[in-house]
This record gives C-alpha cells, sequence and structure tokens, in this order.
C-alpha cells in the first residue's frame, strides 16, 4: 500500500470517527431534551417566583457564555439568528429583570411575560397564560403536519385589542451545536426572544431554556 492510499485512509477515518461524535451527542442531547408536549394544562395568571428566579439564571449564563466566547474569539460557540440580531446581543448584555411584570434593556423599560422556562429539568409551559396586558395560548399541533429534526409551538397572543398567530420552533440538532443559541420575533410592538443554553457533560447535552413576550408599556 502507497502513501498516498494510506493517507486516504486515514483522512476518511477521521471523517467516520467525527460524524459518529456528533451524531452520539446529538442523540443524547435529544434524550436529555425536555418535551414540551407535556404542557401544563392549567390557566395561569401572573408569573411567580420560581419561574422568574429560573429565567434570571438562564440570562446569566447566557451573557456569561457570549463575553466568554467573544473574548476568546470563539464565535463559533454560539448562534444568534438575524433579523433582529441586535435586539437579541442587547438583551442578553443589558437585560435585568426589576420584578415580576417589568424588565429593562439598558435604560428602556418592558413589561414581559414568560411563555417557557425549562431549567434543570423543571419545566413551566403554560397552556393559557395572562399578565400585563398580554394574554396567550397554546395551541395544540395539527396531527396532521409533522416537522423534520424539531418541533413548532402555535400561539395566540393577543395585547392592545390585536391578535396574532405565532409559531415558535425548537430545534434539537441546532440546539445541540452551539452552546448558546438565541433569536427575536418582531410581531406588531411585541418582541418574542428565545435562548438556549447547552452545556455538554459526559457526552450528553443538558438544555436550559427561555421564551418570553416583552412589550414596551
Amino acid at each position: 500500500m502507497n502513501l498516498k492510499n494510506l493517507f486516504l485512509i486515514l483522512i476518511l477515518f477521521i471523517i467516520i470517527l467525527i460524524i459518529s461524535a456528533s451524531l452520539y451527542f446529538i442523540f443524547n442531547h435529544k434524550q436529555s431534551q425536555h418535551n414540551l408536549g407535556s404542557i401544563t394544562s392549567n390557566s395561569t395568571i401572573g408569573q411567580n417566583s420560581t419561574e422568574l428566579d429560573y429565567a434570571k439564571k438562564i440570562l446569566i449564563d447566557a451573557k456569561e457564555t457570549y463575553l466568554n466566547a467573544t473574548e476568546e474569539n470563539k464565535t463559533w460557540m454560539y448562534l444568534i439568528y438575524e433579523p433582529y440580531s441586535n435586539f437579541s446581543k442587547e438583551f442578553i448584555l443589558n437585560a435585568t429583570f426589576i420584578n415580576g411584570s417589568t424588565i429593562s434593556i439598558g435604560h428602556v423599560l418592558y413589561k414581559y411575560l414568560i411563555l417557557h422556562v425549562y431549567y434543570e429539568n423543571s419545566d413551566y409551559t403554560p397552556q393559557k397564560i395572562q399578565a400585563n396586558g398580554i394574554k396567550v395560548e397554546l395551541l395544540p399541533n395539527p396531527s396532521s403536519v409533522t416537522y423534520t429534526g424539531g418541533e413548532a409551538y402555535h400561539y395566540l397572543i393577543t395585547c392592545d385589542n390585536k391578535t396574532y398567530n405565532v409559531t415558535l420552533y425548537s430545534i434539537g440538532f441546532v440546539e445541540a451545536s452551539y452552546y448558546l443559541t438565541a433569536s427575536t420575533q418582531k410581531i406588531g410592538n411585541l418582541y418574542i426572544v428565545q435562548i438556549t443554553i447547552t452545556k455538554e457533560l459526559d457526552n450528553t447535552a443538558y438544555v436550559n431554556e427561555l421564551w418570553l413576550i416583552l412589550t414596551r408599556p
């Protein structure tokens, strides 16, 4: 066997190892991921201190992850989606929860509502919630619709006498590929922010997740 063939075999072996490791990591991520299908069926008015504490911890982790990755020039560690990436970054870096109804981003105040928070196996996903002038209902997924590689969550959101039909996505293989993912949708006067923190331990990805709605008072 000549040197060229030996080199090609070595490259192929390395590629197979990388693919196998990635698939194993993604599989374990899916195993450790929560299931939003088991939602809280009761209606909720307001937000309690437990969910707020979890949201604060996720925001602290997001800021730490973003700053460390940026300072070490490891931008591959996070994914912040367009077109509102600047708002997502501003939220991660400068958001402060003031109380159960108000959050500041820099010097700007917003009313907020937590749609979903998952922290260390504690899952808060109310089917209906109403607070701070925002009313939200999580709709059942159509049985005839399937999604490859992720889950879709359909919401009816009512604010300022306007109702919006909003779909949010949780895509496991993308979340498993980054330590931080963040996105923002702007719908009417609402900002809908999604933040996911992924930590790896023993080849298993552990996910903490925060979804919330912001609106100017």
